[in-house]
């Protein structure tokens, strides 16, 4: 008798032929005593990936379960996930990684999982991650916890130290994957919302194993479209209505942490644009003037003369 899938793997793809067979690899070697499925997405990639994708589709049938696209859908504005995958899947649990991700630990599944089934109150499991910057080729310790701990929806919204763990690390709970309150909606950042609404739903718990690497500046990736002010400043926006749309969502539980976080990205969005009077404004001088004098320098010369910062100064800055 066949057993039911219970992890449904959710691989979104475009042009990433440089990374996908780590991608992959990473989900074929894992040893699970369940049976799961890869959610591939191919988005008209004009490289070799969709290729690739069929390579591994003729080999694992059983677990590879493609769509190919023949036309862009993220420029048309499409939610992926939403449209295609959400569908499809038919795992208890979701597990995410897109194609220039991937995984490291053959038991990833199985760990995540043992954790949820016996533990019905966490809504999420995730694990350390390690960074590999694609631009210095240097890996980074920056999602890297010493013990398993569980995380707070606080520190989830607030993320003081940045982002406190990635999405190629979470396993979740199919159920809390699929709500699309109005607020998750604003986010310009799927999953950190995605993140939250896993911590207003239950648990969120971390395992120190690192089972995970993040790529990030990979080419059209999305850090590196935010490697500009105004994409910043776009986004930081789009953060400050998703962020006032879920503490109104929420009853103001969570205003302490939400309006610092609005702070944050309001001052995010004054540097972005450039702005130096509403960096100086009573209501964000104080992030402003806990900065040391060389980043008071490097502000002036970005708001004033943004062109030799981003020829000069910035790759400077970066190099050091």
């Amino acid at each position: 008798m066949n057993q039911e899938i219970k992890v449904s793997i959710i691989c979104n793809v475009y042009n990433h032929e440089k990374y996908l067979r780590d991608a992959l690899n990473g989900f074929v070697m894992q040893e699970t005593d369940f049976p799961f499925e890869v959610l591939v997405h191919d988005d008209a990639s004009t490289d070799s990936s969709a290729d690739i994708i069929r390579e591994y589709e003729a080999k694992y049938p059983e677990i590879i379960k493609p769509i190919y696209q023949t036309v862009n859908q993220y420029s048309q504005k499409i939610n992926i996930s939403h449209i295609f995958q959400q569908p499809r899947a038919q795992g208890k649990y979701i597990a995410f990684c897109e194609g220039d991700d991937y995984w490291t630990d053959p038991k990833k599944l199985q760990k995540q999982c043992d954790f949820l089934d016996a533990h019905p109150d966490y809504s999420m499991c995730v694990s350390s991650t390690t960074w590999l910057n694609m631009l210095t080729g240097r890996t980074e310790r920056r999602h890297i916890v010493e013990q398993d701990m569980d995380i707070p929806v606080e520190d989830i919204i607030l993320e003081k130290n940045g982002r406190i763990f990635q999405l190629g690390s979470v396993v979740l709970r199919k159920d809390v994957w699929v709500q699309c309150p109005a607020w998750r909606s604003a986010f310009p950042i799927g999953d950190l919302a995605l993140a939250i609404q896993a911590g207003l739903n239950g648990k969120v718990h971390m395992l120190a194993d690192v089972m995970t690497v993040y790529r990030w500046y990979t080419d059209g990736s999305w850090t590196a479209r935010m490697d500009t002010d105004e994409h910043r400043a776009a986004v930081s926006l789009r953060m400050i209505e998703g962020l006032t749309l879920l503490n109104e969502a929420t009853d103001h539980r969570y205003d302490a942490v939400i309006s610092q976080r609005l702070k944050r990205h309001k001052y995010i969005h004054a540097v972005m644009s450039h702005d130096l009077q509403a960096i100086r404004s009573p209501e964000l001088r104080d992030i402003y003037n806990s900065r040391k004098w060389y980043y008071h320098v490097a502000v002036y010369i970005r708001c004033k003369f943004p062109k030799f910062y981003t020829r000069v100064l910035k790759p400077l800055i970066r190099s050091v």
